[in-house]
């Protein structure tokens, strides 16, 4: 079946005479629509010598397209924050709500899973005297791993980026070449001393140039919520 010659320009788009015709018909048409001027190129009648005012908007052009894609950028890093602060939010909540130490670090590793996509999660607590049926969980200053994790502690920094054999095979155990990068933040308040060591099989999930301001607050509101369960437990409050 043959097209019309109507058909076959709606197909192609309107023919350079119609354009001109309607931009005739129109002569405000380009005020209505200042933003298809910074996409348009109008020749210069002066031919291969370029016109300064060309050349300065053709810059203001380009600059106008790096700003667009800064900001892009910006939104883009500001939306992500507010949602990372609204699992911090939500993990606080959940810590917040927990009765013991186990039911803690339930909530924690579930969190972590679910809010940060974590792939392994620890707490290691060190020269702690409570009794817990969590094994792994306490480390005395004989066990194995005590002296490197202690002076994590002591040092009050967190540790990120690619995993590190020994420290991997102190905190993650069976799961330690599974593991291709960590991040290891101190616990350290009100009496309590331990590490959190989150992992993640993918090598570039933790480095040592990512901003660490959101794990460094899980980490210290996980320590405050384990101190104040312990010493509620001294006290005999639950």
């Amino acid at each position: 079946m043959s097209r019309s010659i109507s058909q076959t320009r709606t197909l192609e788009g309107p023919s350079a005479d119609e354009v001109e015709a309607y931009l005739k018909s129109h002569p405000t048409f380009f005020e209505d629509h200042l933003e298809l001027l910074e996409q348009l190129r109008v020749p210069h009648p002066c031919g291969e010598a370029v016109s300064l005012v060309s050349r300065q908007l053709d810059l203001l052009r380009d600059k106008v397209r790096r700003l667009s894609r800064q900001m892009d950028d910006l939104v883009q890093i500001a939306r992500e924050n507010d949602a990372l602060h609204q699992r911090v939010h939500q993990l606080g909540l959940t810590l917040i709500d927990s009765k013991s130490v186990e039911d803690v670090l339930a909530g924690l590793d579930w969190a972590l899973h679910q809010y940060f996509q974590a792939d392994f999660a620890e707490v290691r607590l060190l020269d702690a005297k409570f009794s817990t049926p969590i094994g792994n969980l306490l480390l005395g200053t004989s066990d194995v791993g005590f002296p490197v994790l202690n002076a994590l502690v002591e040092e009050s920094k967190p540790l990120c980026g690619p995993a590190q054999l020994e420290l991997t095979q102190i905190l993650f155990g069976e799961h330690a070449e599974a593991v291709a990068s960590m991040a290891i933040l101190p616990l350290k308040h009100a009496g309590v001393h331990g590490v959190l060591a989150i992992g993640s099989r993918d090598q570039n999930r933790f480095r040592s140039d990512m901003g660490l301001s959101f794990l460094i607050q899980m980490s210290e509101v996980l320590a405050a919520r384990i101190a104040s369960l312990l010493a509620g437990a001294e006290l005999g409050v639950e």
